[in-house]
């Protein structure tokens, strides 16, 4: 055993290694060259860094890393953009239906309660990383319209999605705005994933970062998901960061870390997607009773006859 040369098994593995990888990038490149470009999209998509977590994850419910098994078929459909079978034809809001409709549409709610969920967790995870002083829906201070650009948000009333202290320096307030972009919707599909980064960012600086730098001196960050699970590269700085904070105050490895982060972030976006795609979203019917009686049991006009 002593006379084994370590460094040279080691060379050895590297070479297999790279050899392996190289072999897997010509078939890679073949294949690309041979599909169709939506099914080249979403091949793009999901070799996004974190995207594809949710299939190795263990199913802990105590995370919420779990599935059942329509949720799991409809999940691996929308991996690689096939159609969902059973699903209506058509929306609630009278438009033919699929899997880029209803991740558009904003019929329900569906739409904000993606957004929110990320919003809640990524709140979450800054205060897991020792953030001080973490909001969520922080309003702006008001600002003179004439003293920024017509671009800016200078609405009285105006908010961001959150708020914490303590991300890059004791005391710097950061602000966040969460954005959820469909890379399949119409709007979407003929731009290149670096170019759909690039642009919700810059919408969302040129909204907010002018403001927040003069008014509130703090800094801004745009939060830029997509529903295929990438993030945009100042998300990818602020994940980074924050897993780095929390594996150092548990005392974890940094990879461990940033890989629960990720899936975390990966299943709260899931499900809200999964959710999306079998939600109700036509005329909902009220109980007459309920929206007629007052919640002591007194009714607010005539009884009901029973």
């Amino acid at each position: 055993m002593s006379n084994l040369d370590y460094a040279a098994i080691k060379r050895a593995k590297e070479e297999i290694k790279m050899e392996k990888d190289k072999r897997f990038q010509g078939q890679l490149k073949k294949i690309m060259e041979e599909v169709d470009p939506l099914t080249k999209r979403s091949v793009e998509a999901v070799r996004e860094k974190g995207s594809s977590s949710w299939l190795t994850a263990l199913p802990l419910k105590r995370c919420g890393f779990i599935l059942n098994k329509q949720e799991f078929r409809d999940a691996l459909c929308l991996r690689y953009n096939w159609n969902i079978p059973d699903i209506p034809k058509y929306c609630g809001c009278g438009l033919k239906n699929g899997v880029d409709h209803v991740l558009s549409c904003k019929k329900g709610g569906y739409v904000s309660m993606r957004h929110d969920a990320l919003r809640d967790t990524m709140a979450c995870l800054m205060r897991e990383a020792g953030c001080n002083d973490v909001h969520t829906e922080p309003a702006l201070l008001p600002v003179n319209p004439n003293d920024f650009g017509t671009r800016t948000n200078t609405a009285e009333g105006a908010r961001l999605d959150i708020a914490a202290r303590g991300l890059t320096s004791a005391f710097e307030r950061t602000f966040f705005d969460v954005r959820v972009s469909h890379p399949f919707a119409a709007s979407n599909v003929t731009v290149s994933l670096k170019a759909l980064y690039e642009r919700n960012e810059k919408e969302k600086r040129d909204k907010y970062q002018g403001r927040v730098l003069e008014t509130e001196k703090g800094s801004f960050e745009p939060l830029v998901f997509l529903t295929t699970g990438g993030t945009g590269p100042s998300c990818t700085k602020v994940l980074k960061r924050l897993a780095g904070k929390i594996a150092e105050k548990k005392g974890e490895q940094y990879s461990h870390v940033i890989g629960f982060v990720r899936t975390r972030l990966r299943f709260a976006l899931l499900r809200s997607v999964l959710i999306a795609v079998r939600g109700v979203r036509g005329k909902v019917m009220k109980d007459p009773y309920i929206g007629n009686l007052a919640f002591n049991l007194i009714p607010v006009s005539e009884p009901y006859d029973c």
